[in-house]
């Protein structure tokens, strides 16, 4: 058969596929949100690119702005995905919108990117189309401050056999494996017509994938490791249920802070009683009244009286939260410290002794943008008269370890969990200075978002970062969900959506080895770089074709 002869029979196939650019973007989102929360149909995540394929596949995509359609589809899926970011404030329904609206362009990136890989570097798509989304899924967890919710591999957070390999190369490894299995899915169909054996060979990466994971995941789920029984820590997780509001005057402010010391001191009293040798007490963030003063802070600039003011009442509230106890377990809880004379407050997750004195303080160090800071707000003052765009905070510099009873706790706060090179990055840091922790305590105020399925994508980077690391993590959240994870991202215990629970833990240290804690993110950088060159090239090639044309 002559080459013209099989341009001509392969050309209708190609211009079906230039047509339908709306259709199968739209059908790759639909697939990727009902493998999310609330739907969470995990098994869906094996398939969420396979639409995308026939987009890569097709030697041209003539159609009308094909790129434009793509980002209209992601447009729509990160609007229903994200549908909570405005429930704080109607200020945040224009952020809702622009964040939307950037992380839209992802997906006509990945598409543009792996097009290229496949007609220019000649990589077969089974493989160009995983390198590309997964190299722009570490774009996006790394560019402005970066947003790590809403992974492909976090739609498999519940099943642990699967997620173990996120051990080796980070969440990024098994998105890349998912992103192979579909990818092989949608050239099965794209061949099967024309040539069953060529579709059929497509089985043998899919059952590679597929052995390997559920191997690796059994063996490390069988996997058995001492613990040292002679170190424990008698943990108390309190999970309040407050919806969390923008006061607009002081004395709305009064009573927000009334009610959190209410609740989560009856929530205490209770659970002292019920496990009265209790040694930590562990509350979320934003939960605790009293603000700490900042070690740098110019004393001298303040009078003693408010000095003193400051650790009476740390004091009193303390003794309010635990009671008529006869246990004064120590307790970590989230809070502010400011410095009065600089006008400066961190975010920041205090350590209190049994007198009520604070002992310890970890400053969160990455901040959410437009919720706890805003950029260029020093040099256009109007932003920061505006209450939903970030709270001023400072961001702290350093990561720490709290030495309870021999057992080493890394504090974190909110979305810090949502950034897994950040969360590398501390713990590695800390064991260089001879701190390696034990276990990880996130302390988060998912209030903002009213039961919403933020609690859902916040959870499930909390285990992805208890499987890379290999440490327990625990996470007090304010709403939900609280819950103890294990060095194995299996969920033992759990609080309840939008409600009110108190559960008991017994934590002993268990180290294991973690090859993404050696390596980090050098594949998935590696992939990235790959695909933004060979982008860059594609986009040259194009503009110099056109210039050509108008010249």
């Amino acid at each position: 058969m002559s080459h013209s002869k099989q341009t001509a029979e392969s050309r209708p196939q190609e211009i079906s596929h230039q047509r339908h650019v709306l259709k199968w973007s739209l059908a790759s989102c639909v697939i990727l949100w009902a493998s999310l929360p609330p739907l969470g149909y995990w098994q869906l995540g094996w398939v969420v690119l396979a639409p995308l394929v026939p987009l890569v596949y097709a030697k041209t995509l003539e159609g009308k702005r094909p790129y434009l359609k793509l980002w209209c589809a992601c447009l729509l899926f990160w609007l229903g995905t994200f549908y909570f970011i405005p429930f704080p404030h109607p200020a945040l329904w224009a952020g809702w919108f622009v964040v939307s609206a950037y992380l839209a362009v992802y997906l006509p990136m990945i598409v543009a990117a792996a097009r290229a890989l496949h007609h220019v570097a000649r990589i077969p798509v089974f493989l160009a189309l995983p390198i590309a989304w997964t190299g722009f899924e570490l774009v996006r967890c790394y560019a402005f401050t970066g947003m790590g919710l809403v992974c492909l591999s976090h739609t498999q957070y519940t099943i642990p056999e699967i997620i173990q390999v996120a051990d080796l190369s980070g969440a990024y490894g098994l998105t890349f494996l998912m992103a192979t299995v579909a990818s092989c899915i949608g050239m099965m169909m794209i061949k099967f017509g024309s040539s069953k054996g060529q579709a059929l060979a497509h089985l043998l990466p899919i059952a590679l994938v597929a052995v390997g994971v559920w191997w690796y995941g059994q063996l490390k789920l069988e996997e058995t490791i001492a613990k040292d029984e002679t170190t424990q820590l008698n943990v108390v997780l309190v999970q309040g249920s407050i919806d969390a509001t923008l006061p607009k005057t002081l004395e709305e402010q009064e009573q927000f802070r009334a009610s959190l010391i209410s609740e989560y001191s009856q929530l205490t009293q209770e659970a002292l009683l019920k496990w009265p040798n209790t040694d930590l007490v562990i509350w979320p963030e934003g939960s605790w009244p009293q603000p700490d003063l900042l070690p740098e802070t110019d004393f001298d600039r303040l009078l003693k009286e408010q000095i003193d003011a400051v650790q009476e009442n740390q004091t009193y509230y303390y003794n309010v939260a635990v009671g008529n106890s006869r246990a004064f377990p120590e307790m970590l809880v989230g809070g502010l410290s400011v410095d009065p004379v600089a006008g400066v407050q961190c975010g920041s997750c205090l350590r209190i002794g049994g007198g009520g004195t604070v002992v310890d303080r970890y400053h969160k160090n990455h901040l959410v943008m437009f919720g706890e800071y805003v950029p260029l707000a020093d040099y256009i003052p109007l932003l920061k008269r505006i209450p939903a765009l970030g709270s001023g905070l400072r961001p702290g510099t350093e990561s720490i370890t709290m030495d309870f009873n021999g057992l080493k706790i890394a504090p974190n706060i909110c979305f810090e969990t949502t950034v897994p090179h950040y969360m590398r990055r501390q713990i590695n840091g800390l064991e260089e200075s001879g701190n390696e922790p034990d276990i990880m305590v996130n302390l988060t105020n998912d209030g903002w978002f009213y039961g919403t399925t933020c609690l859902d994508f916040h959870l499930a980077c909390n285990v992805f970062r208890a499987v890379e690391l290999r440490k327990t993590n625990l996470v007090c959240a304010n709403t939900g969900f609280s819950a103890e994870i294990n060095d194995r991202g299996e969920i033992l215990q759990q609080g309840p959506r939008r409600s009110t629970e108190v559960f008991n833990t017994i934590v002993r240290p268990r180290r294991t080895e973690s090859l993404y804690r050696e390596i980090g993110d050098v594949i998935p950088i590696v992939m990235a770089g790959i695909s933004g060159l060979f982008l860059m090239v594609s986009w040259g090639a194009h503009f110099r074709k056109r210039a050509s044309k108008a010249a």
